[in-house]
């Protein structure tokens, strides 16, 4: 785009105006076509308005296109199809319209849309966060000047205790699990709290079992959540476990089956069937294995801290959905405050 300011007339030999400006960093000039200067000044007016490029729109489905290909690079496929989801129902409800556009009112018809299509106001809720940050791209890639969904408001959630197993429960499961394979991916996600996509995409140069340390990292085929790093500490149980798999190696990967990655959709079919099996609670899912971690640990009197880094949780707030599990472990600390009535 041309500097207006600099626009600049001056006459040739040939005794016609011309109009020296800058475009790309670069003097140019351009004949006006006039010879008289009352004309020339008519000329440079309607140069002006030529020369100045009007900004790209950028529309809605342009947007999305552009956005998921970037996501695709960065995110985990979990959250790329989050995404692809949230940004497809949008555009439908919303239409083809330039980005520039948007307003909250049209964030606010599509929470209402999809309440009234019977999603529940969690789910709801991971929309409106996907549709924010997809947005704060744009702003990122000066396509927007401000996120219009900056200050949208969750809707509220009756708080929801986490699903976890007793040990009475854990070892009914166990005992209904024929597989070997399966018994012991349900033992070791238990014993290190690691969600299922770390269990298995888990490799062996990631297990250091002289200092009893397992890094969980993004790898070339797996993506974190957050895209974050933890090292987590080996219990006995799991170094046991580790040490014997270790002295028969076929895989680099740590869980497989015959040398591949396990699929995670199989795993969790599997993994329901052993629930209905032992005619266990129907709302526990591989997921409750990490629950069961964390909820263990706060019964045995670990700390919300403690069990927030061995979890790998960005915010204090999310692991203090187990704090339920501690009031009977907390007598000694009330107990610090003492009072004479005399």
């Amino acid at each position: 785009m041309p500097d207006t300011s600099s626009f600049t007339l001056f006459k040739r030999s040939n005794g016609t105006y011309y109009v020296l400006f800058n475009r790309d960093g670069r003097r140019r000039w351009k004949s006006t076509g006039a010879k008289l200067k009352t004309d020339a000044l008519k000329a440079l007016t309607k140069f002006e308005q030529f020369l100045i490029v009007p900004p790209q729109v950028t529309t809605l489905a342009t947007f999305q296109k552009d956005f998921l290909a970037y996501a695709e690079s960065v995110y985990a496929r979990r959250t790329v199809i989050i995404y692809e989801l949230v940004l497809r129902l949008f555009l439908k409800q919303t239409g083809d319209c330039p980005i520039a556009s948007l307003n909250q009112k049209h964030l606010d018809d599509y929470v209402t849309a999809r309440l009234k299509n019977g999603m529940s106001p969690v789910t709801v809720n991971i929309e409106t966060r996907a549709l924010k940050a997809a947005l704060n791209t744009a702003v990122r890639w000066k396509q927007l000047e401000t996120n219009p969904f900056a200050r949208a408001k969750q809707l509220r959630v009756p708080r929801k205790l986490p699903v976890f197993f007793s040990q009475a429960d854990f070892n009914k499961l166990i005992s209904v699990v024929a597989e070997a394979w399966l018994k012991e991916l349900i033992v070791f996600s238990v014993a290190t709290g690691m969600r299922q996509g770390e269990v298995l995409n888990l490799r062996w140069s990631a297990v250091d079992l002289v200092r009893k340390l397992i890094h969980i990292e993004s790898g070339a085929t797996f993506r974190t959540k957050q895209g974050g790093r933890r090292t987590i500490p080996i219990s006995d149980l799991v170094w046991s476990m580790l040490n014997g798999k270790k002295q028969h190696l076929t895989s680099d990967l740590v869980f497989h089956f015959r040398g591949r990655k396990i699929n995670e959709s199989y795993l969790t079919h599997r993994f329901k069937k052993a629930i209905r099996l032992g005619q266990l609670n129907e709302d526990l899912h591989w997921h409750s294995l990490r629950h069961t971690h964390a909820s263990w640990l706060v019964q045995a009197g670990v700390s919300l801290y403690e069990v927030q880094k061995l979890l790998g949780h960005s915010s204090p707030t999310v692991t203090e959905v187990y704090s339920h599990l501690q009031p009977e472990h907390l007598h000694g600390t009330v107990n610090k405050i003492t009072v004479s009535m005399n």
